[in-house]
């Protein structure tokens, strides 16, 4: 869902203004969270960090790819926010899932 969301020939229709970015944040936290709960062998740090770097990525990609589309940069920051907030909910059920806590 997320590639297509990010891939699609147009952007998708704000239902108010900058919902967009609403959808960007969403849609990293919930990618960057399923992400590392099904890829448990890399370092929390190997993994977060590729997180870290694939939001700006794809949204440069995004351009590339699709001439329709624009690189935004407030986009690129909701990826990374999203990341952040999915992190952030990793590690306090982590935490709060580990004996003693």
């Amino acid at each position: 869902m997320v590639l297509y969301g990010l891939f699609r020939p147009a952007p998708p229709p704000e239902l108010f203004q900058q919902s967009d970015k609403i959808l960007h944040l969403l849609a990293f936290a919930a990618l960057s969270l399923t992400g590392r709960a099904a890829l448990q062998s890399p370092t929390a740090g190997t993994f977060w960090t590729l997180f870290l770097v694939l939001g700006p990525t794809v949204e440069l990609a995004q351009h590339w790819l699709q001439p329709m589309r624009i690189f935004s940069f407030l986009d690129a920051l909701s990826n990374l926010t999203g990341t952040l907030i999915g992190a952030g909910i990793w590690w306090l059920w982590k935490r709060r899932s580990a004996p003693g806590g």
